[in-house]
């Protein structure tokens, strides 16, 4: 499965925002303290978001790595009910709120000792 990277300036840095894979779905790695408390959701910056649906994303994957859980919805959910916001030293994203997520929890690692 070949992948495509997405990325992002932060703080003057090209970071990894992402991926895109062949099964046309954009999986991305977020923690849980990342969640905006007052929309009850995590916000995805508007350049590689909208890059993800120009080449394609079907659907979106967020893991939350830090609790094990997993977060999926359709392009079409997220274009309908996503809330474009500009929030503290971000730029513009898109935050759709939990609700119209579908959540699984995944099984996390055994931490070392």
């Amino acid at each position: 499965m070949s992948l495509l990277n997405l990325f992002v300036d932060y703080n003057g840095r090209r970071v990894h925002a992402g991926t895109l894979g062949d099964d046309k779905v954009f999986r991305k790695t977020v923690k849980s303290r990342d969640k905006l408390l007052y929309l009850d959701a995590f916000g995805l910056d508007k350049g590689y978001m909208d890059d993800a649906l120009r080449f394609g994303a079907q659907k979106i994957e967020l893991t939350v790595c830090d609790i094990g859980e997993v977060y999926e919805t359709d392009v079409f959910t997220f274009k309908s009910n996503a809330i474009q916001r500009r929030v503290g030293k971000f730029g513009s994203r898109y935050y759709l709120p939990l609700k119209f997520w579908n959540n699984r929890t995944v099984k996390r690692k055994e931490q070392k000792k």
